[in-house]
């Protein structure tokens, strides 16, 4: 359903060129079978909630092509075990393991562990919810401690061809899947979704981003997420 839209997403982002001084990793590209097996599965039109992440991180999406990738969760909630390839230039101080990496993705273990907690099944989840990432490449610095730069950062004009692809993307999914509500995990992703459906009579509102550098996301962020569900309507009491 997807498949097509976001293979095309990953080509013409491939595409773009950037001054930035590090690597830049797309898991659309070497972990596209995994990511496919995602979309095939995990992605319902029956879904009527959407969440959007930024942007892949190093030991999550980076290592697995799946959305907040967290190794055990990929594993052993999502059922998806398929081998990911290696990017055409690896960064030296943080290669693609696939799910060999055991580098903790505390983001996605946030999440996936709530989602876990609030549908053992993941077919379950997937009737319901969905998510997806704004932007797919990751950018990491060419130092030792390979620190991911946020899209964000980027030079204004590099930043805002690739927002626009970005921005298409997501609007197309957002016509195909037609979910009643957009959650942006995070204020950056809300304001992406705020900007796209503006105008339209579709709901949008965020949770905390479950980030280890952000300290509400380290004190009871499972808690703080499952409230703001229930006071968007989303989950019961």
């Amino acid at each position: 359903m997807f498949e097509k839209k976001t293979k095309q997403f990953a080509r013409d982002v491939d595409l773009l060129k950037f001054s930035f001084e590090g690597i830049i990793y797309n898991p659309l590209d070497y972990a596209w079978n995994s990511h496919e097996y995602f979309l095939k599965n995990y992605i319902k039109p029956s879904a009527d909630v959407m969440f959007l992440g930024m942007n892949p991180g190093p030991f999550g999406m980076v290592q697995n092509g799946i959305p907040f990738g967290e190794s055990d969760h990929v594993r052993h909630y999502l059922n998806i075990a398929i081998p990911v390839g290696k990017p055409e230039i690896e960064h030296t101080h943080r290669p693609v393991l696939g799910l060999e990496n055991r580098r903790n993705e505390v983001s996605g273990k946030r999440f996936w562990s709530l989602m876990e907690s609030h549908y053992p099944s993941p077919d379950d989840f997937a009737l319901r919810m969905a998510v997806f990432n704004y932007c797919p490449l990751a950018f990491l610095d060419s130092g030792s401690r390979a620190r991911n730069i946020t899209p964000d950062k980027l030079k204004k004009e590099e930043r805002t061809a690739l927002f626009d692809i970005c921005d298409k993307y997501i609007f197309e999914i957002i016509e195909e899947l037609k979910p009643q509500y957009l959650i942006g995990v995070g204020q950056f992703a809300k304001k992406k979704f705020e900007k796209l459906v503006e105008g339209k009579d579709i709901f949008v509102g965020s949770i905390l981003h479950p980030s280890p550098g952000s300290p509400q996301a380290n004190n009871g962020w499972a808690e703080k997420t499952t409230e703001k569900l229930i006071e968007y309507g989303i989950w019961g009491e």
